[in-house]
């Protein structure tokens, strides 16, 4: 296990306002006129790594991309609900998507490095914030490296392409890119599915690492993956939260029968 359960694990109901990173409450979505998610309540903790499990289709990614309002991108979408994140409704009139998005950082399945050098992916969201000084550019591309447990292997090529680096590594730069903007909080999806073992076992240890600078929210696939590195995980089907607790009692002793014949390989 890369991690221990520590006393700092309580009970999700037990969670103080002020403790939580995200507040879901009552979250209903249709996507093409379908209902993808189903009165959806999660709470969810402030420096912790969170994981979504389930089959294809239960709602996992859908939820993610609720949490910074991706789900929009779709023509054909309509929610009710709401989602609290560090105590403002981000589907409130008055939120700023932008802002959200900044906030709210995202590293897909696949790497989507830019076609440009590695410095100017890191530091490309930082521009369009309007920071252009290059001293300032150079001290935060240099940490969102070094964050992402990339600068030692880049330091000396700066300038060279993205697209030059490795899976494993473009999969960092995309993390290092996401964390040059400082966000509260990450959304993984899939992030290790397109990695080698080795390179998985990299970034499994980086998001451990990663819970001490915001909070972790990661859909996966893989339930050894989950339990390695999550201190709380949501078990969802077909659009419904079946159930969410921490993670040593999810996958050791589940309260739902569902879930145990899920995490036991009975279906799925």
């Amino acid at each position: 296990m890369l991690k221990l359960f520590e006393s700092e694990i309580q009970d999700i109901d037990l969670l103080k306002d002020d403790e939580l990173a995200v507040d879901i409450k009552n979250l209903s979505i249709k996507l093409n006129g379908k209902k993808v998610l189903k009165d959806i309540s999660m709470r969810i903790p402030r420096h912790m790594t969170t994981a979504m499990i389930g089959q294809s289709g239960c709602g996992k990614t859908t939820l993610l991309n609720s949490l910074n309002r991706m789900n929009e991108l779709n023509q054909h979408y309509s929610f009710s609900g709401e989602v609290w994140i560090e105590g403002r409704n981000v589907y409130s009139k008055k939120e700023n998507v932008a802002r959200l998005r900044t906030k709210v950082g995202m590293v897909f399945q696949r790497p989507n490095p830019f076609p440009m050098s590695i410095y100017e992916n890191v530091c490309f969201g930082l521009k369009i914030q309007g920071m252009s000084e290059r001293r300032k550019l150079d001290d935060a591309v240099e940490k969102a490296l070094r964050n992402a447990a990339l600068w030692t292997e880049v330091k000396d090529r700066l300038f060279d392409s993205a697209l030059t680096l490795s899976g494993g590594q473009q999969q960092r730069l995309m993390i290092a890119r996401a964390l040059a903007l400082e966000p509260e909080i990450l959304l993984l999806d899939e992030p290790t599915s397109a990695l080698d073992p080795l390179t998985t076992l990299h970034i499994e240890e980086l998001i451990n690492d990663l819970k001490k600078r915001c909070t972790i929210i990661i859909v996966t696939h893989n339930m050894q993956q989950a339990a390695r590195v999550s201190d709380y995980a949501a078990f969802l089907h077909q659009g419904e939260l079946i159930e969410y607790s921490d993670s040593d009692s999810l996958f050791t002793m589940p309260a739902k029968k569902q879930t145990e014949d899920y995490i036991t390989g009975r279906y799925g």
